[in-house]
């Protein structure tokens, strides 16, 4: 059975006229941050030297290889990192997680002092986007390392595994929620749901209107992802809490058109704006519909995470 299955994949791919290539397995990103594994405390020591190269010269080997030469190596030991860009943008973003996880503890008691949730959150997030200003101006170029797949010699995408911009989001939503956690208050899993995904579309939002965000201190940027925190319930209301939320993140989404696509690198982008055209017309409620159901799909997607103790040292 097992060889006559082989047969008739080989036959199809015969008949369709295209040559099946050899599976290639791509290095994960994430090893990197495993120091036991072989050659990885170098590739991370090229990652941080490579950092302060960014600003003068973008997401790119040419960082990488500036950052390997500061080391003493050659520009060629740059080729440790696999990934390339992609792996020093995703390097940044854990490390900016770990500095915001330190500032939301030294900010524990300021946290406290606000009564409401919700701006407890917006503190969290002004000081995660704060974080992000030094790479301001290279910040679509990012976006789209983030998010593209990474393509194999063949042009084929690699399946399963992720863009990297999933696991950083998934710790960034976690830590931003963190910050809401007050030792005064009881909070269950709804409500712990309820915030995580009020830091996931806040933040996420507020990272799509900074690409075109050239006011003071991104202060548009943060009044976006402060509307949409605002819009968020409490869990004892029920569903609705949760559903004003994705509301408002969805006419935010719309608000901001496709044009914020147009930022993106092309490859982060494709055919995307054109699918969103063909989506809405088929939708009552247009844009704002296909936003708040993306919006709902990568939410489900996110792992679940136990309640956390609140923020401190």
């Amino acid at each position: 059975m097992r060889a006559a299955s082989v047969v008739a994949r080989r036959a199809l791919v015969s008949s369709r006229g295209v040559r099946a290539a050899a599976p290639r397995q791509l290095a994960p990103w994430r090893c990197l941050t495993q120091t036991t594994a072989p050659g990885a405390q170098e590739k991370r020591d090229i990652l941080k030297a490579s950092v302060p190269h960014v600003a003068s010269l973008g997401w790119c080997d040419d960082a990488l290889a500036a950052g390997a030469r500061d080391l003493g190596l050659s520009a060629a030991a740059q080729g440790q990192v696999t990934n390339g860009a992609v792996d020093l943008v995703a390097f940044v973003a854990q490390e900016q997680c770990d500095q915001l996880r330190e500032e939301v503890d030294d900010a524990a008691q300021e946290l406290a002092a606000l009564d409401d949730w919700r701006d407890r959150l917006k503190l969290a997030i002004s000081k995660r986007l704060e974080l992000s200003k030094p790479f301001h101006a290279h910040r679509a170029q990012a976006m789209g390392l983030m998010v593209t797949p990474l393509a194999r010699d063949d042009g084929a995408v690699p399946p399963a595994d992720p863009p990297p911009a999933f696991e950083v989001l998934h710790r960034l939503v976690d830590e931003l929620a963190r910050a809401t956690v007050v030792s005064t208050e009881e909070l269950d899993v709804p409500e712990w749901r309820l915030r995580r995904a009020a830091a996931g579309v806040a933040y996420a939002l507020c990272e799509v209107r900074a690409l075109t965000d050239d006011s003071e201190d991104l202060g548009k940027s943060l009044k976006v992802a402060a509307e949409v925190v605002d819009r968020f319930g409490d869990a004892s209301e029920g569903p609705a809490a949760l559903k004003q939320g994705l509301k408002a993140g969805a006419h935010a989404a719309a608000s901001l058109g496709t044009a914020a696509l147009s930022f993106l690198p092309g490859p982060a982008v494709g055919a995307l704006p054109q699918l969103l055209d063909v989506f809405a017309s088929r939708l009552s409620g247009g844009l704002e519909d296909v936003f708040e159901l993306s919006l709902k799909k990568a939410l489900r997607a996110l792992p679940e995470s136990p309640v956390p103790a609140p923020p401190g040292r």
